[in-house]
């Protein structure tokens, strides 16, 4: 059997959970996986056979660049479908709710979804947890990815009910009429050596390096790439990510988040 994994990663959890359950289904699968940047560059848009989409939670449901995906994406001839979102509280979300209506629009059917609570990333809301926190929900999540694959293998059917949609949807369909607004708040400290990492791992090409300085430039999604992965932590989200730990997952590499583009 064929399947086909997209996923979306900024910091590498995401990356990290599509990893490991393409290894958990390779014994029954012929597994496909791929990038949602490097798809939408390559045209990859018509899977066939099995489909998942394993993305991170932003503002409370789909991330922005996710969307875009989906709207062009042909899923007439897949045979079944299903989404793994991970995020650091799943419980106000209209997450699935929306790839639900998503993937019906492009021609196919969810048939299983899966929250994985692993790191909440996003700095300008709270700091990282402490160390030894973040490794237990990291291993609480490594032991959940086994369970999840044999559902999987089994094709069968569970969608989560969403108890706090009606909120998350609100808050996200906010985000969603302004993402012009979502680079407002990104300045450099002085410490930046404009080394160009930030502007070689954004998944829109939205930032350029410009008399010795990254610049955005109105194309964000806020997926905070940028910030974590600057190696002089000089990056900062308005004033309320400064001495704010930086984050990403460590059994993946920094390089393999950049899309193939910038390789």
């Amino acid at each position: 059997m064929s399947m086909t994994i997209y996923y979306l990663s900024a910091t590498g959890n995401s990356l990290q959970m599509a990893k490991r359950l393409a290894a958990c289904l390779a014994a029954s699968e012929e597994i496909r996986l791929l990038s949602i940047p490097d798809a939408l560059q390559n045209g990859d848009l018509a899977p066939s056979g099995a489909v998942g989409f394993v993305l991170p939670l932003h503002f409370f449901a789909l991330p922005l660049l996710a969307e875009e995906f989906l709207a062009q994406v042909d899923l007439s001839q897949t045979t079944y479908t299903f989404g793994l979102v991970t995020a650091g509280f799943h419980y106000l979300s209209d997450a699935f709710h929306e790839l639900t209506e998503l993937v019906q629009a492009a021609g196919g059917q969810l048939q299983a979804a899966f929250y994985l609570d692993m790191v909440s990333v996003y700095l300008p809301l709270n700091d990282l947890p402490a160390p030894a926190k973040t490794e237990r929900k990291l291993q609480a999540a490594e032991k959940r990815l086994p369970m999840i694959a044999a559902q999987i293998a089994g094709r069968k059917k569970r969608l989560p009910h969403e108890y706090l949609r009606w909120p998350a949807q609100l808050m996200h369909h906010l985000v969603q009429q302004h993402p012009e607004k979502l680079d407002e708040e990104f300045f450099t400290q002085d410490s930046c050596t404009a080394c160009g990492l930030c502007a070689q791992i954004c998944p829109r090409e939205n930032i350029k390096i410009t008399e010795g300085r990254p610049h955005w430039n109105r194309q964000c999604t806020q997926c905070l790439a940028c910030l974590h992965i600057c190696p002089t932590k000089s990056i900062e989200l308005g004033h309320r990510t400064k001495g704010r730990r930086r984050y990403h997952h460590p059994a993946i590499d920094v390089k393999d988040l950049f899309p193939s583009k910038s390789n």
